[in-house]
């Protein structure tokens, strides 16, 4: 270890002593690329402005830092990548777009965006397999949070490309290095999130590993790293149970949230300290309102007007792409009764910084048009019903914050996008529900078990959607099967499926060219912050 990363000086409180002095935290918005940055936690923090929320919860002794009603109780950072933040912050010395130093405001306990408390408790999570790399970038956030984060619980072919997340599952002694080093070396506690195995023994002797190398709080996602894509279904609370009950520190448990109702009942059946949710939390950042609340699951445009305006208060640049990802998700059970107009709006929208958001004004009073027969259809006094007993889902006007329904739900670790955000379906029932897609008619010999796009006339997925058409033409199937294989099909299939790829295609395009004008306004941000800094030096003299 070199001379630059000699330990703290102080003992830092460990275990269930830290868990306690962030507030005990119970619920938890999880860590998401692109999804969980800073205006997406102040929103999950403090989610109905305060007319409507109620009071909020003033700090104490107990818990240090003040909650508003049915806000998260913790946030953690999107997933960031230690080695790219590093060079990052020292080429640039303001960090990067998923954490940004200049401004001070990323885990700030100053009131920001009119919310009281800010930015903390917060955890600032890093992927990583190299002790020192990781360790140089934690040193960076250290004042900024109240953990570090390591993330080994990814499971998506950028984890496997890069080596890290639940791909370091395999080797446990480097594992240990990672945690122990940071255990060792920062001021402030060092966590972890990871899957399970298939196996019970090998997982409690997993999460004894990293409790015993350092960690002080650790995060147990029930699925694992096979269980994705198609393959995903339900995380297993009775293995997150076991890892609690084998542990001497605070475990919160993550899968399988769709309600407030999941979360207490996840709180009871694992016997965990929190519970943590990225779909729930995506879908409905006041998902941890309580149930006799006024407005449980309230109006998605109220929610997303809050979201906007935190944007636009905050001096820290919210990514474009994170943007039109959350009106994606807050709207999708409603775009999918849209004719693409509102879809192509979110696409095309711009978000210049320190300005009004306009485009994204505009989008969300075309939803609200859109929606305004249900909400009068509903009334005034409109209240969310019990869930189901039978299938353990709620039915819900289209104006409400619901969660997303759809048959093969993917992992939740990787944003961006529309696409990319994850569905953390529990199929709890059989039964038809209102906006569950069907599976892809395709049978064959190898029968298809990806989802249809709700348009498709053929009732497929876009690859057999093409193979169908161009057998109909009169195309052998090999033949359609190998050029299928090839991508030689593309263009090919239904109007709905190819409107969607150029729809993808167009949104890769306006990603590049906004992550390049972000790039030329942070150098300008930048230099401007430098006049002032000198100026006022100047004066000082």
């Amino acid at each position: 270890m070199s001379e630059a990363v000699a330990g703290p000086s102080k003992r830092k409180l460990e275990g269930y002593d830290f868990y306690r002095s962030i507030g005990s935290p119970k619920f938890v918005v999880a860590p998401m690329v692109d999804q969980s940055e800073l205006a997406w936690r102040l929103l999950s923090k403090a989610p109905l402005p305060p007319a409507m929320a109620g009071p909020s919860i003033p700090a104490t002794a107990e818990v240090p830092h003040t909650r508003h009603q049915g806000g998260a109780h913790l946030t953690y950072t999107p997933m960031i990548h230690a080695g790219v933040f590093a060079r990052s912050v020292r080429e640039s010395k303001g960090g990067d777009g998923q954490f940004d130093l200049t401004f001070g405001e990323e885990g700030s306990s100053d009131t920001l965006a009119g919310i009281e408390g800010g930015d903390r408790p917060l955890f600032v999570q890093f992927c990583a397999n190299d002790p020192e790399v990781l360790l140089a970038a934690a040193k960076m956030v250290e004042k900024h949070c109240d953990a570090v984060d390591i993330n080994f619980g990814c499971p998506q072919g950028i984890a496997r490309r890069g080596g890290y997340g639940a791909f370091l599952q395999d080797d446990w002694e480097l594992i240990r290095k990672l945690i122990s080093t940071l255990h060792e070396n920062l001021s402030v506690p060092v966590t972890a999130k990871f899957r399970i195995f298939p196996d019970l023994e090998r997982t409690l002797a997993y999460a004894k590993m990293m409790q015993d190398a350092g960690a002080q709080i650790l995060t147990c996602h029930g699925r694992t790293r096979e269980m994705k894509g198609q393959h995903t279904g339900l995380a297993d609370w009775k293995i997150i149970k076991a890892v609690k009950e084998h542990l001497t520190i605070p475990v919160f448990a993550n899968g399988n949230i769709l309600y407030r109702e999941d979360v207490d009942r996840c709180l009871e059946e694992t016997g965990c300290d929190g519970v943590m949710t990225a779909e729930g939390n995506l879908s409905n950042p006041a998902i941890f309102l309580p149930p006799d609340h006024p407005h449980f699951h309230p109006s998605v445009i109220t929610l997303a007007n809050r979201y906007i305006d935190i944007v636009e208060s905050l001096s820290t640049q919210t990514a474009l792409s994170a943007i039109r990802a959350h009106m994606f998700r807050l709207f999708r059970h409603v775009l999918d009764e849209d004719d693409g107009t509102i879809r192509d709006m979110i696409l095309r929208a711009k978000a210049p910084y320190g300005q009004p958001l306009e485009d994204f004004r505009e989008i969300i009073r075309a939803f609200e048009e859109k929606l305004k027969d249900a909400k009068a259809a509903a009334g005034p006094d409109w209240k969310a019903e019990p869930l189901d007993s039978a299938t353990g889902y709620r039915k819900l006007p289209s104006f409400a914050a619901q969660p997303l329904l759809r048959a093969i739900p993917e992992s939740s670790e990787v944003g961006g996008n529309e696409e990319l955000v994850a569905g953390e379906l529990r199929a709890r029932s059989t039964s038809p529900l209102p906006n569950m897609p069907v599976h892809c008619v395709w049978t064959g010999p190898n029968p298809c078990h990806g989802v249809a796009a709700s348009r498709c006339p053929t009732g497929a997925c876009i690859i057999h959607c093409r193979m169908i058409r161009a057998i109909e033409d009169g195309m052998d199937p090999q033949t359609a099967s190998d050029l299928s294989a090839r991508g030689e099909l593309a263009g090919r299939g239904c109007e709905a499926h190819e409107a969607k790829v150029l729809a993808k295609k167009a949104l890769k395009q306006q990603k590049k060219k906004v992550k390049a004008e972000a790039k030329e306004s942070m150098r300008f941000r930048k230099a401007e912050a430098k006049r002032k800094r000198v100026i006022a030096r100047e004066r000082q003299s």
